[in-house]
């Protein structure tokens, strides 16, 4: 059985491959391929981590093909923009992520991804007394040209200012502007372990079992909601509260 994904240049994080990593833990395949339009593996991943997610890639025998698109699909595989023919029993494509549909509803600009514009505060432009946030808002996270991701680390915490504000707004009390300069990303790399990173420019901490640790505490507690209790709820809700990692 053959598998292929595809990750179009549509500014998804360049973490596909790694996902494709991960998946291979749980799925019996004769051979595995992934597929990038780009000319590197993980692209927006930077030069840091990229030979640590090719040595994995290598060590669960996973074939890449760069510089190619797919062409076509059939029922028996895909044809890519280079005319080579993969056959293949099954393929995922992974297309990136989009807002909800629900962003529509709302009469204001929106980036590619289908997000709603927002200030400083989590407001909708040109449409008052509306507040965006997570996946559904494209948001200043800096002073130096970074936005939120369509992530949990961020959307976790564009929603306490965003409920906080929207509650001040009503109160006629003074809002707060959001800010989140703290970025991480940690990728599951499989049997390979996982990756930690810090930082926008993705500077690597934490590689294998450690790391591996850390993905697995974030995906079973820190993403979760707080405990049905009035300390803990309210200390979440905080827009200044931030886990430390």
């Amino acid at each position: 059985m053959l598998r292929l994904i595809e990750r179009p240049c549509d500014g998804t994080y360049g973490l596909i491959h790694a996902r494709l990593i991960s998946i291979t833990e749980y799925v019996l395949c004769d051979t595995t391929t992934t597929n990038e339009i780009s000319g590197d593996i993980a692209p927006d991943m930077g030069a840091g981590p990229r030979p640590l997610i090719e040595e994995a890639l290598h060590k669960l025998g996973i074939e890449t093909r760069l510089g190619a698109g797919v062409a076509s699909l059939d029922k028996s595989g895909v044809t890519l923009t280079n005319g080579e023919r993969i056959e293949s029993a099954t393929v995922i494509w992974a297309a990136g992520m989009r807002a909800n549909p629900l962003t529509t509803q709302i009469p204001a600009e929106r980036d590619n991804f289908g997000r709603l514009l927002v200030d400083d505060r989590l407001r909708v432009q040109s449409v008052p007394g509306v507040y965006a946030t997570g996946d559904a808002a494209r948001a200043a996270c800096d002073d130096a040209g970074n936005y939120a991701l369509m992530s949990c680390q961020h959307a976790t915490r564009m929603g306490a200012f965003a409920g906080n504000n929207a509650a001040a707004d009503l109160l006629g009390v003074p809002t707060r502007r959001y800010h989140q300069e703290g970025y991480v990303t940690c990728l599951d790399l499989g049997e390979a372990g996982a990756l930690f990173t810090r930082g926008w420019e993705r500077t690597v901490e934490m590689i294998g079992a450690k790391a591996k640790k850390t993905k697995q505490e974030i995906n079973t507690v820190w993403i979760y909601p707080p405990k049905a209790e009035r300390a803990a709820a309210l200390a979440s809700a905080d827009p200044e509260h931030v886990t430390e990692v």
